[in-house]
């Protein structure tokens, strides 16, 4: 027997469909909660959601990479986003938009970023996102 299926590792780390952003109407909600952080790498957007787990969904342009790098960096988010499990508070949408800098920026070569990078980037966001929400619901 499958050493994680008894400890029950993969049903903590799953991603399933229901974590999942895909109407044209949820990517518009988050968008215009206007809740944001970004860095050099990517946004991300964080707006309450209509369930009581996190869901996910990230975006790239076609112009900063070719499909196949697109598809790598879309990996590598929802590989992020579902090991962080654990750090990521429930009940929230999260939107990852990598930055069109991207491809501009010499720093940042898109076949040779990894796992490590797209992690701590997302959870040093996830940190600011979170603060500033906190900051958007005193003030209402």
């Amino acid at each position: 027997m499958c050493f994680f299926k008894v400890f029950g590792l993969m049903a903590k780390y799953k991603y399933p469909k229901s974590a999942r952003i895909g109407a044209k109407a949820d990517f518009r909600a988050i968008l215009d909660y206007k809740v944001f952080a970004r860095n050099r790498l990517m946004t991300l957007y964080i707006s309450p959601g209509k369930r009581e787990t996190a869901r996910f969904a990230v975006s790239v342009s076609s112009k900063i990479a070719s499909a196949a790098g697109r598809n790598r960096l879309k990996r590598l988010a929802k590989e992020a986003f579902r090991l962080s499990k654990d750090s990521i508070e429930q009940g929230f949408d999260y939107l990852i938009i990598f930055s069109p800098m991207l491809s501009k920026n010499g720093s940042y070569d898109i076949s040779k970023l990894g796992l490590k990078q797209i992690q701590d980037s997302f959870l040093e966001l996830l940190k600011e996102g979170q603060r500033r929400f906190e900051n958007k619901q005193a003030q209402n």
